[in-house]
């Protein structure tokens, strides 16, 4: 009798192991193939790319500007702005433009050189506003037609764009196109000139525009960066 009885006994000890057993298999299996669900699931970048889209993501950006070529003259109703290591005002403020923007740049660049002598480039530069002349200026590399937003550069003359900008705009039709203006001064602002860019173009949408003292153009990098924050760039 206690041989069945320590038979029965080891049998129902086994049964005991194996249902514990069994029982820890599947209390761990769930959770470390939960785990491994939850590590593994996809990152919908979609959604994270969604969040951090600038508004001009996807479009075409061109920065073109005037500046006097061969000179560092800037403002001709006052006096000439220095350049910066040899770069003139209206291009130094181009390029900090263009390294927050990216997309192309380009430079205006007139078939006639403009003289090297402050006082005769002023000159000249009345004189063709009195006139109402539309200086010519070389082939750009790359066609504002073909691009989305457009920043235009330019120094002020006699209190108004050189005219070398009204035959840029002459030339080209933007309806349709972001134009963002910007310009050097040694005193008198934008001059309205971004009202007049409005009226060259009655089918863009003309933002608001930078303007700044050609003199201090190397300590604007700061400016330049609030400006274009405050336009979603």
């Amino acid at each position: 009798m206690n041989k069945y009885i320590a038979v029965i006994l080891a049998l129902a000890l086994l049964v005991s192991l194996a249902a514990c057993g069994g029982k820890e298999t599947r209390t761990t299996e769930p959770a470390e193939t939960a785990g491994q669900s939850e590590t593994a699931a996809p990152v919908n970048t979609d959604d994270m790319s969604a969040e951090s889209v600038s508004a001009t993501d996807g479009k075409k950006i061109l920065t073109v500007y005037f500046s006097s070529a061969n000179t560092a003259n800037v403002d001709a109703v006052s006096s000439a702005t220095p350049d910066f290591n040899g770069v003139a005002s209206t291009e130094l403020l181009a390029t900090y433009i263009h390294e927050v923007v990216g997309g192309d740049i380009v430079k205006i660049t007139p078939v006639k050189d403009y003289p090297e002598d402050y006082n005769c480039t002023a000159d000249v530069a009345k004189a063709e506003r009195d006139a109402d002349e539309r200086p010519a200026y070389l082939p750009l590399d790359f066609d504002p037609e073909d691009y989305d937003v457009i920043f235009v550069g330019y120094p002020m003359w006699w209190y108004t764009l050189p005219m070398v900008m009204y035959t840029f705009f002459d030339d080209y039709d933007l309806s349709g196109k972001t134009i963002i203006p910007f310009n050097t001064h040694e005193g008198s602002g934008d001059g309205g000139t971004y009202d007049e860019i409005a009226a060259f173009e009655p089918d863009a949408t003309v933002l608001d525009g930078l303007a700044v003292s050609g003199s201090r153009v190397e300590n604007a990098r700061g400016d330049v960066a609030d400006w274009l924050s405050g336009l979603g760039f």
